[in-house]
């Protein structure tokens, strides 16, 4: 009997030994490759950049007229640039960009308006107008083909709201779960939707926090969360966060295989300097944060420079990124070559 009972720990501890073997160990990575599209972008502010069919959508939040710029990637020549602010009925307020299947999605929830833009074989952009229902809940919105549309409501009773073939249904767990007054600061993020995996993900700018969410029709499930002990204090029924706690990713990015967040990598680019100005450009972080999606951390990207803006192509492992090197520059760096990397530190 005392035999077969050291068998049995035995057969426990080899099976955790090699449980422990199959997951990756992290890998830091200094010097991997990049390509350069743009190499000077004449913003002050680049906003927002999407991905679609080998050409990047970059916002330039600092104009008025012709906001969105066009770049084909592979020539790195701007081949249109739309949108433009105002009143008029064709106009835009608050302007929200998003890319589906079906093209790139220029949407106005204060004015309720929405342009879709699609390039034909011919090489023309095609406008489709539309309307919208005004929601000033809303504050980050993905098309989901033609027919859904996924919002994030983070001063709402849920996190998300999902529209689809006339209906609307509510849903998403919140990250923690006190009742707040400042929810609506609190809860922003980023989300990103990746339609071969139907996986959505959810990231918070506010403290580190990631979940995938998978859709079925117009119910979203809960798959996975990644978060980390957060240091907070409730006063006149809104959270506080510590000063010195950690922020949560400043942009988020999927590809074909990868989660991808763009956050301060401490062990190696140190504390964000105390002081500095939020505007400072200077003290933007120089990591992309590599997850699979079962949300384990695989590599850590430390590039040379500050990263303002990122996103993916979910056809592929490509991640496109506004850098500051000197100036505001346009890159693409192909993640796939990770694997096969010998420049882990």
């Amino acid at each position: 009997m005392q035999r077969l009972f050291f068998i049995v720990i035995a057969g426990i501890l080899m099976s955790g030994c090699a449980s422990e073997k199959k997951k990756q160990e992290l890998e830091r990575v200094s010097n991997i490759a990049y390509t350069t599209i743009i190499d000077s972008i004449y913003s002050s502010m680049p906003g927002k950049i999407t991905a679609l069919n080998g050409r990047v959508y970059w916002h330039d939040v600092t104009e008025a007229d012709n906001f969105i710029h066009v770049v084909d990637a592979s020539s790195g020549k701007e081949v249109y640039s739309f949108g433009n602010m105002g009143d008029g009925p064709n106009d835009f307020a608050m302007p929200i960009p998003s890319v589906s299947t079906e093209g790139f999605y220029l949407s106005d929830l204060q004015k309720g308006i929405e342009h879709l833009f699609v390039f034909g074989e011919d090489g023309a952009c095609h406008v489709d107008r539309g309307s919208l229902e005004k929601n000033s809940e809303v504050t980050r919105m993905l098309h989901v083909g033609k027919s859904t549309i996924i919002a994030l409501t983070p001063g709402a009773e849920n996190l998300f709201k999902v529209s689809c073939n006339g209906t609307t249904q509510a849903g998403g767990k919140f990250p923690l779960s006190e009742k707040v007054g400042n929810a609506f600061y609190l809860y922003q993020g980023n989300i990103d939707y990746n339609a071969n995996r139907n996986r959505l993900v959810y990231s918070s700018m506010s403290f580190p926090y990631l979940a995938t969410y998978s859709l079925d029709g117009c119910k979203l499930s809960l798959d996975k969360e990644l978060s980390e002990k957060i240091d907070y204090t409730v006063q006149d029924g809104n959270l506080v966060t510590a000063k010195d706690s950690k922020r949560g990713a400043m942009e988020l990015a999927l590809t074909k295989n990868h989660i991808v967040t763009l956050d301060r990598d401490v062990v190696v680019e140190g504390e964000k300097p105390k002081g500095a100005s939020p505007r400072d450009p200077s003290t933007l972080p120089h990591s992309l944060f590599i997850y699979d999606y079962e949300l384990n951390l695989t590599h850590i990207l430390n590039m040379q420079f500050p990263i303002l803006r990122i996103c993916g192509d979910s056809q592929g492992d490509v991640v496109y990124a506004i850098v500051l090197s000197p100036e505001y520059k346009l890159i693409q760096i192909n993640i796939s070559s990770i694997n096969d990397s010998r420049n882990a530190k």
